[in-house]
């Protein structure tokens, strides 16, 4: 009987040891629910045409750059602006609709010698934007992998803010906000068909294809020799056609 008590006595201690255990290794278990955090939200600011030109005009010459295509919307940068374009329906061709300036914003599409990174949503109406990297206060560079106190913004174009966000938990991030890399438009070679229009029209082949729906290509092009950034024109493939869908100095 001793035994037995004994025995019995001997487990409850093992059973009780083992909860208390369990309950101190609880909260090691807890998810890192340390997000980046919002800053502050507030509108979104655009910029009018001529201050936008204006301002180019003292701009290093970057290239212009399709983001993405959807909804009717284009997305694109130029040297450090975000532009946003949409598309009369009756003729197919883009407009500036938005022009924002990532300066203010402390994102420069051109930033350190690395380009910033722009993470669309698939309707093409958040962007989550930040640098690739920084410098800190001893002049190292900090990549945005490793970069605790990172900084980003996202743009909402439906509402036009901008919320600020600090703290480099960038694949919650993209999940919370609906943005993916996999938003990006797709890239295709250069049809036969291009490089003899760009030939025959005299126009240098800036990017690839841009794709849309599988059927539809859009790309970039500017006369051979222009160094004018505003020359940059968007081209759309259509039904075997190619047409002229975007250039500047028509607002």
């Amino acid at each position: 009987m001793k035994k037995f008590l004994s025995m019995t006595v001997l487990l409850l201690i093992i059973v009780l040891a083992g909860c208390q255990k369990d309950q101190t290794t609880k909260p090691k278990q807890k998810t890192n629910t340390n997000d980046a955090k919002v800053v502050k939200t507030e509108k979104l600011e655009t910029m009018s045409y001529e201050d936008f030109y204006e301002n180019l005009k003292e701009e290093e010459l970057n290239d212009l750059d399709i983001i993405q295509v959807a909804d009717q919307k284009i997305t694109a940068v130029i040297g450090n602006y975000f532009l946003v374009l949409n598309e009369n329906k009756k003729n197919h061709t883009y407009k500036i609709n938005k022009i924002i300036d990532l300066h203010p914003y402390g994102m420069n599409y051109y930033y350190n010698e690395e380009s910033t990174m722009f993470y669309p949503s698939k309707d093409g109406e958040k962007y989550l934007i930040y640098n690739e990297c920084r410098y800190n206060s001893k002049d190292q560079t900090i990549n945005a992998k490793d970069d605790k106190e990172l900084k980003s913004i996202v743009i909402d174009l439906k509402k036009d803010e901008v919320t600020y966000r600090k703290g480099n938990h960038l694949e919650n991030l993209k999940k919370k906000e609906g943005v993916s890399e996999n938003n990006y438009p797709k890239i295709a070679k250069f049809s036969k068909d291009m490089k003899q229009y760009a030939k025959k029209k005299k126009y240098e082949l800036m990017t690839n294809f841009y794709l849309k729906s599988g059927k539809d290509r859009f790309w970039v092009m500017k006369p051979f020799y222009e160094e004018n950034i505003l020359e940059g024109r968007i081209f759309r493939y259509h039904e075997g056609k190619i047409q002229c869908v975007f250039k500047f100095w028509e607002p």
